[in-house]
């Protein structure tokens, strides 16, 4: 891989064209949520163990964080999803943008306009994404939703610390816990496993291999050197790109207001684009 130059920003963006590939997979899948959840973690482990590099991570509170972050998210996206109105689960999860603005200021305190801009557009595109399905929505999934946003942050906020030299090793290492965790919480649902047909164990190990374990990975890639809120910005495409893979796969179509809620997110993705510079603080040889 040392001949690889992708940038941070490249990065970021596959690894949300990687996630987005959840919609299609998850609905073509008969199979209870968190066992989904737990084996796909376990294989994005299995996948990354071979660059775990337990020296490099740094074993302290912002790893901490991180995984706790992890966990909240997939778990909370998994129980949203339950209970509320997929737009409203995914919406929600990027609304950590304002969080991370509020982090940016309070570090620098510097209020970054072309930074601000941006952020309202997307997050006015985010609100109509959210508004266009409320058939199934109610406040308990909504707060529990919400809770994704929060969880988002947290992880991006703490990726590059607690990765230090090795962000493949942190994605194994978040991905085991994660299994761990559901195993140990809802054991009689992962011995669902015995019970997957060839069909179903193939979409599981796609979704291992290439969308969690492959798209988080991306993901912590870009985040060693790309800021935390711009990264942010960049996944966005994942929002993007969700409703299309489920259109070409399932020829489900999104309705008016989605539609608009998409172009607005791409404006303000377009918007930051224009106003703001990445910031490349890594060269690929260190992080790969």
């Amino acid at each position: 891989m040392s001949g690889i130059r992708l940038s941070g920003g490249m990065m970021v963006f596959l690894g949300a064209f990687l996630w987005s590939l959840c919609s299609p997979l998850v609905k073509s899948l008969d199979v209870d949520a968190f066992l989904i959840l737990g084996l796909r973690s376990l294989l994005a482990a299995i996948t990354l163990a071979a660059f775990v590099r337990p020296k490099q991570l740094r074993w302290n509170g912002w790893m901490l964080m991180y995984l706790c972050s992890y966990l909240g998210l997939t778990m909370c996206v998994v129980v949203g999803l339950t209970m509320t109105s997929a737009p409203i689960v995914l919406g929600m999860q990027y609304a950590s943008l304002i969080l991370l603005f509020v982090v940016d200021f309070l570090k620098t305190r510097v209020f970054k306009v072309k930074a601000f801009i941006p952020v309202c557009v997307i997050l006015t595109g985010v609100v109509l994404f959210m508004l266009s399905d409320t058939t199934g929505a109610n406040l308990t999934g909504n707060l529990v939703a919400l809770c994704c946003g929060v969880f988002f942050g947290g992880m991006t906020i703490s990726s590059r610390k607690a990765s230090g030299g090795n962000p493949l090793g942190l994605t194994a290492v978040a991905n085991l816990f994660v299994f761990i965790a559901v195993t140990l919480v809802f054991p009689t649902k992962m011995m669902g496993v015995f019970d997957l047909n060839g069909r179903e164990w193939l979409m599981m190990l796609v979704q291992g291999v290439i969308q969690v374990g492959g798209g988080y990975a991306f993901y912590n890639l870009g985040l060693q050197r790309v800021a935390p809120q711009k990264a942010t910005i960049i996944a966005l495409w994942e929002v993007v790109m969700g409703p299309l893979w489920v259109v070409i796969f399932l020829q489900e179509y999104p309705v008016l207001l989605e539609v608009i809620g998409l172009v607005v997110i791409m404006a303000g993705i377009f918007l930051d684009t224009k106003f703001n510079v990445p910031d490349e603080q890594i060269s690929p040889k260190q992080i790969l």
